[in-house]
């Protein structure tokens, strides 16, 4: 079956994916108290904790006026923009990656295209970074009228690509994860300790602008810098800033960076999909 016609499939499904997430939703809320509460709880509560260590402890960004390190923004605000997203990759990279195993018998008994099962998961916790950003609008909405410390501008309308970007990197990336675990169960491991290692190696605690300027003086940051531009989530949390930043000249080319490795993820995933789906169906 071609690409063309496996993707027909999919959006001929749309109505069945569409149910699929929403019974993960449901599923996800049924027995807590707090419900939907918790979408804002665990996010607001992380960027708490980095705020301490790295705000308060460490003293960064307390002055955005003066302080680089988080693009003369308050770091707060900077910070949890980026997680806010990072939660959106994570729990969909470690949800994606068991995503066929842990529905093995409807994969196995079921017509349905078995990307759906992938997509499903992408969709749900995309939903859910959806609810979360109430707390990086609350905390925008704090610094432009209340502390003064920021300037919106039309920009924020850059969400937008940010959505579509984070949406197609992690559907790519889940499409390569779903089948290489449920052959490989180690993988999952694997996945985890990547993570935890991406985390400190995307702009969400510093500015890529700030290793820029390191650089001047320290070549080995610079070519850091020059690296994480090729992470995709650094062209997310860009486009999620913009609408918060006083700058004449955007750095475009992370963005088409952002752009050209998520599609190549896409893209890779389909393939990876499709030519280990026999083997996945007699593992599972």
């Amino acid at each position: 079956m071609s690409f063309a016609q496996r993707l027909q499939r999919i959006v001929d499904h749309r109505a069945v994916l569409w149910t699929l997430v929403k019974r993960d939703l449901r599923i996800r809320y049924a027995r807590s108290a707090l419900g939907y509460l918790w979408t804002l709880i665990d996010p607001l509560s992380m960027t708490l904790v980095y705020w301490f260590v790295f705000g308060v402890i460490y003293q960064i960004g307390n002055n955005p006026r003066q302080e680089g390190r988080s693009d003369h923004i308050p770091f707060v605000l900077f910070m949890v923009s980026g997680v806010l997203a990072w939660n959106w990759f994570s729990n969909s990279v470690n949800e994606t990656a068991r995503a066929l195993y842990a529905e093995r018998l409807l994969v196995r008994s079921t017509n349905l295209p078995r990307e759906l099962w992938v997509i499903r998961v992408v969709l749900s916790k995309g939903i859910e970074h959806l609810l979360s950003l109430p707390i990086l609008i609350a905390f925008m909405l704090y610094f432009r009228y209340v502390d003064h410390a920021v300037i919106l501008n039309w920009k924020l309308v850059f969400w937008l690509p940010a959505l579509v970007l984070e949406l197609v990197l992690c559907i790519g990336i889940g499409l390569v994860m779903a089948p290489v675990t449920a052959l490989v169960d180690d993988f999952v491991r694997i996945v985890r300790i990547v993570l935890r290692i991406g985390f400190y190696f995307t702009p969400i605690v510093y500015s890529l602008n700030y290793l820029h300027q390191r650089g001047n003086s320290d070549p080995s940051l610079k070519i850091i810098a020059r690296i994480l531009e090729f992470n995709p989530l650094s062209a997310v949390n860009d486009l999620y800033r913009e609408g918060m930043l006083v700058r004449e000249t955007p750095p475009y080319h992370i963005w088409l960076y952002g752009t050209v490795i998520s599609v190549a993820w896409l893209i890779l995933g389909m393939w990876v999909f499709r030519r280990l789906e026999k083997p996945i169906l007699k593992e599972i």
